[in-house]
């Protein structure tokens, strides 16, 4: 099985710096850790072409209102918390009308050249954001023109991910006001979804005819705690006849896997959307009262990653070892299942257990019986431990000062 461990965020590294990782160890983390790459096609802005126009309203103490380069009112910490998770609030989304939405596609021409290639080195800074968390700033990279023959011969997978309808939506309306068009807009959400299902056929028709693509990734986001937030009735009726489009689409590009990637409780996603329109789901929350065991059971064709609980990460090596012994039992009796951290991994988990963890997943993913224990070498290339950190400490910081 392949070796993957779950994404730190930049506030993990950060507190991991004062635990012993060494500026080299962290510019080279992939390498230290050993962890598998996959490759993607290249550069693939979804995002508003152009941007907006980014306007700071106010900024008093560490909050800071502003309008984003999605068009969206909100209010940040200016000095964020825990860097890489980032602490804001939507106070107003410019999608609100159909006519609202007429001006929204004039951002959404997927053929946009700049889309898919760099045009001026200029448009890095001119496009540059404010925002905290990195969500849809424009890069650059490589034209998917340029990748061809390394994507064709490669012996890792090749991966595209892309916003999906639910998540797209949402940036244009936020989360309240998409919940209430699905009632009093339905006309309007209809034309947003069949708007976005044809701009990613549109903008992958090209690259998907020239470069073999085992995965496709739609990030949804979709889910809460304990069930959607949208119900299954409302995924049926606005979502799955044009997902089942796209998955035959993709299909027909040779696609291998297609994945939705939501966070929260997949249970009702599921039931709607497998097998007919997704092959798999990330990552798989513990938190959100997902059960890998459960699902693959009850869905043997169905593919999923993740499935570490992140908490459990926080503690002794003892529950480490069999928090990661009991997802890697599943995988071998299922498969279709590579167990990693159920997403971006916190600074309150240890550097010293996050490498335990990697260790442990070497063994299991090399055929290592579940009773095994790692020999905990990367700890040994560590430095000494600063501080520990505290999340009330980070917190107290951001937002008292103090």
């Amino acid at each position: 099985m392949p070796y993957s461990f779950g994404g730190p965020r930049k506030s993990t590294f950060a507190a991991w710096r004062k635990q012993g990782l060494s500026q080299q160890q962290r510019e080279n983390w992939r390498e230290f850790v050993g962890e598998e790459r996959g490759l993607g096609i290249g550069m693939l802005y979804t995002g508003p072409m152009p941007p907006f126009e980014e306007k700071v309203l106010e900024e008093k103490d560490n909050k800071r209102i502003w309008i984003d380069h999605m068009g969206v009112k909100r209010i940040d910490a200016i000095d964020q918390p825990t860097d890489g998770f980032a602490t804001r609030r939507y106070l107003e989304f410019p999608v609100k009308s159909l006519k609202d939405f007429q001006h929204m596609k004039e951002r959404y021409d997927p053929h946009s050249p700049q889309r898919t290639q760099l045009q001026e080195k200029s448009d890095l800074e001119k496009y540059a954001s404010l925002n905290p968390d990195g969500y849809r700033h424009y890069r650059g990279g490589q034209s998917w023109k340029e990748r061809i023959e390394l994507c064709n011969s490669s012996e890792v997978p090749v991966s595209v991910g892309v916003a999906g309808l639910y998540w797209t939506c949402r940036d244009w309306c936020g989360f309240e006001g998409l919940s209430m068009m699905f009632h009093d807009q339905p006309k309007l959400v209809n034309e947003m979804m069949e708007y976005w299902t044809w701009f990613i056929m549109e903008l992958l028709e090209e690259p998907l005819s020239h470069i073999k693509v085992d995965q496709v990734t739609l990030s949804e986001d979709m889910a809460f705690k304990t069930a959607s937030m949208i119900s299954p009735e409302h995924m049926r009726r606005f979502m799955l006849p044009r997902y089942e489009r796209l998955y035959e689409f993709f299909k027909a590009k040779g696609v291998e896997c297609v994945v939705m990637d939501t966070d929260g409780h997949n249970s009702q996603v599921l039931e709607v959307f497998h097998p007919g329109a997704i092959d798999g789901i990330v990552p798989m929350e513990i938190a959100a009262h997902n059960d890998p065991e459960e699902y693959l059971q009850k869905y043997p064709q169905l593919f999923i990653k993740g499935g570490i609980d992140k908490r459990e990460l926080r503690f002794s090596y003892q529950r480490v070892h069999a928090e990661v012994a009991r997802r890697y039992a599943t995988a071998r009796e299922y498969g279709g299942y590579i167990p990693t951290v159920d997403h971006g991994v916190p600074p309150d988990v240890p550097l010293r257990n996050f490498l335990y963890m990697v260790e442990l997943i070497k063994g299991f993913a090399d055929g290592q019986d579940l009773t095994y224990e790692p020999p905990r070498l990367l700890e040994k290339e560590l430095g000494e431990i600063e501080e520990m950190f505290d999340p009330l400490k980070a917190v107290g910081e951001a937002y008292t000062g103090e």
